[in-house]
């Protein structure tokens, strides 16, 4: 679960006197509240780490359905183990309370993330949206649909990793525990099909993540309202904004992969997680690449226009559009042409007068935003400063961009702004996908502290090696110079010296032949005379250690050679 989005310690989040769950996870703070249910900051006493528990609330623990609904989230989420999706531990019941015990992930929500940063560059969206898809992709195979993909339900680890949460109101295979005429998801990202009421499957959760990743990459969700049913008669009704129309840098490629995930239809959108993800790489390779011939997902779109001549059931089906436990009712709208012409008019006059405003305005009053991108730290702060403008300093990894150096900027530059404004800046703080360090032959002390100071993650494992020293490392995967993200982790494997060899057997044998073998395996040979063999003179009648032990190379075995 996220962090807090206020301080534990705070007095109203905090948890009065020792709450505990079967004498073993102590609430310790609110975390924050979904739609059935609050999420705790708790610690769990046997294992002795900081866990999120979801506790059903009480008037939802007594409906039977809900608590139904709840056994399924556990019993979909406790399915899935992926890296990408936050850990279910435990679930129960204790007292009346219905709980399930999770992974505490300490970071931002996604929405947090792009609400305090802005948008994110393509290059990073692309790569939180593929991690979501692969957290998808890992529960439809399980046959389990997420229903309520959202920025929300996104976590952003200090390691940056993106962690899918909340399979609260999860689909498994064709049982559905939504109530008749009421359908569970968040109206911003719901796609056509619930806010109909009709069944939801992985095509569904692709529409989802394509709102999400429309959202990373625009700072805004592609459709808005005064309400949920009107933000639920547009997902169905309307065609999606063109990303690049919000900000032309976003590649052309890339925004038609997220119009397609956003077809009003699903047989016009990706079918499945791994397509899409794979349609995201191959963007991202040829961001210029001409589009194929396929269909439009805005010409595809559905847009049923209602008038006074539409038979009954085009009527009903308009009226009933299912959205966030809400029926959205349509108006049956007739044609009145004088009233569309006096709209026009109207219309164009209001933008003649804004454009004469704008422009006395903007060449008035306020200040141009200055183009700092690509300049120091220093310079876009006298730049700014010059213009009589605020600046605001924050840091990121990012590709292509000198650390030092600003790599974006929000305003834009050339926007008009009121005189003292505030300006945010991006420093790099050096490229986000770097080359593995080459660390063998190191310490492996030394070849940790390394790949620590590369913000790559250490994995240490030992084994003999023939060639290189104990204590030093002689393999790495991956391999030096081969190009990775930060945060990844790299596998080192430190010598613990030679491999050890088996003695072999030697009874029987001359002492003479005993002796070579022995050496011929590495090993150094001390003969032991013995008296009384009397018909078995020369032979080797006995060792030390017997055949089949391991040991080092140099080692000494001792053979006992009979004599009269």
């Amino acid at each position: 679960m996220p962090t807090p989005p206020r301080d534990p310690n705070d007095a109203d989040e905090r948890i009065a006197g020792d709450q505990l769950l079967h004498d073993r996870y102590r609430l310790t703070a609110k975390l924050g509240s979904g739609g059935m249910a609050d999420v705790f900051l708790a610690e769990d006493l046997r294992l002795g780490r900081l866990v999120a528990v979801k506790v059903l609330r009480a008037p939802f623990a007594e409906d039977h359905e809900f608590v139904q609904r709840f056994r399924v989230e556990a019993q979909a989420a406790a399915l899935l183990n992926h890296p990408n999706i936050v850990t279910v531990h435990d679930r129960g019941h204790d007292d009346g309370r219905w709980y399930l015990v999770m992974e505490y992930v300490r970071g931002d929500t996604l929405r947090q993330r792009i609400r305090r940063d802005g948008p994110l560059r393509p290059e990073q969206a692309v790569r939180i949206a593929r991690e979501i898809l692969a957290a998808l992709r890992a529960a439809h195979e399980r046959h389990i649909v997420h229903r309520d993909v959202t920025s929300q339900n996104v976590i952003l680890g200090a390691d940056g990793r993106a962690k899918v949460a909340d399979f609260g109101i999860a689909r498994i295979g064709a049982s559905a525990l939504t109530r008749t005429g009421v359908m569970m998801g968040t109206c911003h990202y719901l796609s056509p099909e619930q806010a109909r009421g009709l069944p939801a499957d992985e095509r569904s959760d692709v529409y989802g993540a394509g709102v999400v990743l429309f959202e990373m990459l625009t700072g805004r969700v592609p459709f808005s309202g005064d309400s949920d049913v009107a933000v639920a008669l547009k997902q169905v009704s309307e065609a999606p904004p063109r990303p690049r129309d919000l900000d032309p840098a976003i590649p052309e490629a890339l925004e038609r992969v997220v119009l397609r995930a956003l077809a009003k239809e699903p047989a016009d959108r990706f079918q499945t997680a791994a397509e899409f993800s794979a349609a995201l790489g191959a963007a991202m390779a040829a961001p210029d690449a001409a589009p194929r011939e396929t269909p439009s997902p805005a010409a595809s779109t559905a847009v049923t226009t209602i008038s006074e001549g539409s038979s009954p059931a085009t009527l009903a089906q308009a009226r009933t559009v299912v959205a966030a436990d809400t029926v959205c009712e349509t108006a049956v709208r007739r044609p009145r042409r004088r009233l569309r012409r006096w709209i026009v008019a109207v219309a164009a006059a209001v933008a003649l007068a804004a454009g004469v405003v704008f422009s006395i305005y903007y060449f008035s009053v306020g200040a141009v935003v200055p183009d700092v991108v690509g300049q120091s730290a220093a310079q876009a702060r006298a730049a700014v400063g010059e213009a009589g403008l605020r600046l605001v300093t924050h840091r990121e990894y990012v590709d292509g961009v000198a650390a030092g150096a600003v790599s974006r900027q929000r305003p834009k530059a050339g926007v008009k702004v009121d005189d003292g404004a505030k300006v945010d800046i991006w420093i790099s703080r050096g490229p986000v996908h770097l080359p593995t360090p080459d660390v063998r032959g190191l310490p492996g002390g030394e070849a940790e502290a390394r790949l620590a100071d590369a913000d790559l993650g250490p994995v240490r494992k030992s084994e003999r090696s023939d060639d290189v020293a104990e204590g030093q490392v002689y393999r790495q995967d991956p391999a030096p110079g081969e190009t990775v993200a930060r945060g990844d982790t790299v596998t080192y494997w430190v010598s613990t010296g030679p491999p050890r060899v088996a003695v072999p057997d030697v009874v029987g044998l001359s002492s003479g032949d005993a002796g070579a073998e022995l050496e011929a395996a590495g090993f150094t040979v001390n003969v032991d005379l013995t008296y009384g063999w009397g018909e078995y003179p020369d032979t080797v009648v006995g060792q030390d250690p017997v055949s089949g032990t391991k040991l080092d190379k140099g080692a000494e075995v001792t053979i006992s050679v009979a004599v009269f």
